[in-house]
């Protein structure tokens, strides 16, 4: 098993490297709309902006098959690290009850689990890279199709609806696009693919051991805040075969091997192996019920902790996403040649600096009377460096 904070960091390596494709993303964007030097309906304007944006799709291409090498040996890594440790953790619940099983690396069976989990979640990232260069040239495409409109309506001046598209694609960032149309951003995409990927291997590595020791009894994890779909079976132990006469079904109850189950999308929880009349219940009646009944206080307002985390998410969602909104500013002003164009995007520099102290001081408002943990890994868009927040928090003075 692999206890439920591991997967709160297990992520934060690829994430970083990912994160160079999201910045080299955004200032491709921001770079290519505030050089358009006008905007017109000529067809000449017209096939040089397409023209652009096969070059951005090319660039974006050729980035992600340079990113594809690092990012298969990160992959390794952290499957290798989490397989260790989610053998070792039940090796030792094993052999408390008489049993030898083997280490990860002398079990055939288990590497062979580990390397399937390994190259499927790689190739996953790998496609899921791909899509970003088809939505990002997307995207570009429909900023430069928008600004068109609103200079070509009247309704903004060039400079104006420059800006606006500026803003509107350092909002958005690097996305991935799903097959049914959905899109999310990168990270997020990345960091659910991979500690998805990594609980349904050690899951599956799990389930390996248990059927070589014979053993058919499992305990679930838990922790506070989890979703309430998984308040009801977590902490609990089940029968994997689900015939034995104590204890429910292991797969029916938990829902494991769907996406909304146990070991599925964005869940912390795994298993571990458990044995009658050896074994004592890691979570006792009362750990599970304070857990359940949880609750912080927040402006007066008592709220469940897992309602509470879904909060904290929201705010650090925010702060990233003004975070990139500056970063595409500070590249569109580097990037432009028009005295005017940069005054306006210095000006909404300033509007999202303060915006950004606002939300940071919003957070820590929140961490201070909820006593919750701060995550402030969870805050940072990796690339928005020391030069770019020393120029908001200048801004942000300035504005004050």
């Amino acid at each position: 098993m692999l206890p439920p904070d591991y997967f709160d960091y297990a992520a934060d390596d690829l994430l970083e490297l990912y994160s160079k494709l999201d910045e080299t993303i955004i200032r491709d964007i921001v770079r290519r709309l505030v050089k358009t030097g006008g905007v017109s309906i000529t067809a000449d304007w017209q096939i040089q902006r397409l023209q652009e944006s096969g070059v951005l799709l090319d660039d974006i291409i050729r980035r992600v098959a340079q990113l594809t090498d690092a990012s298969d040996q990160q992959v390794r890594a952290l499957f290798e690290d989490a397989g260790v440790q989610a053998v070792e953790i039940d090796r030792e619940i094993y052999q408390a009850a008489g049993l030898s099983p083997p280490p990860l690396r002398q079990s055939l069976g288990a590497m062979q689990v580990l390397q399937a989990g390994m190259q499927k979640t790689a190739g996953h990232l790998r496609n899921l890279s791909m899509t970003t260069a088809v939505a990002t040239q997307q995207s570009y495409i429909n900023a430069v199709t928008l600004a068109e409109m609103q200079v070509e309506s009247g309704a903004f001046d060039y400079v104006t609806a420059i800006r606006n598209a500026v803003r509107d694609a350092a909002e958005s960032g690097a996305e991935v696009l799903y097959p049914t149309g959905h899109r999310d951003k990168l990270g997020v995409a990345i960091r659910r693919a991979t500690l998805t990927g990594v609980s349904q291997t050690t899951s599956q590595i799990s389930e390996r051991y248990a059927d070589d020791m014979g053993c058919d009894l499992v305990e679930t994890t838990a922790h506070p805040g989890a979703r309430p779909e998984h308040q009801v079976w977590q902490g609990q132990v089940f029968s994997r075969s689900g015939k034995h006469r104590k204890y429910p079904d292991f797969k029916k109850s938990t829902g494991y091997g769907t996406g909304a189950g146990l070991c599925g999308w964005n869940c912390r929880h795994s298993f571990f192996p458990y044995f009658e009349d050896i074994s004592s219940a890691a979570y006792p009646r009362e750990t599970l019920h304070a857990y359940e009944k949880q609750t912080v206080l927040y402006n007066g307002q008592t709220i469940k902790y897992y309602d509470a985390t879904q909060m904290q998410r929201a705010m650090e969602r925010q702060i990233r996403a003004t975070k990139r909104e500056l970063a595409g500013y500070d590249a569109g002003m580097k990037a432009t040649d028009s005295e005017q164009l940069r005054n306006a995007l210095h000006e909404q520099f300033q509007a999202a600096a303060v915006k950004l102290q606002r939300e940071k001081s919003q957070l820590d408002a929140f961490i201070g009377q909820t006593g919750m943990l701060r995550q402030s890994e969870r805050e940072q868009v990796l690339w928005f460096g020391r030069s770019q927040a020393q120029k908001a928090v200048w801004a942000a003075k300035k504005s004050s």
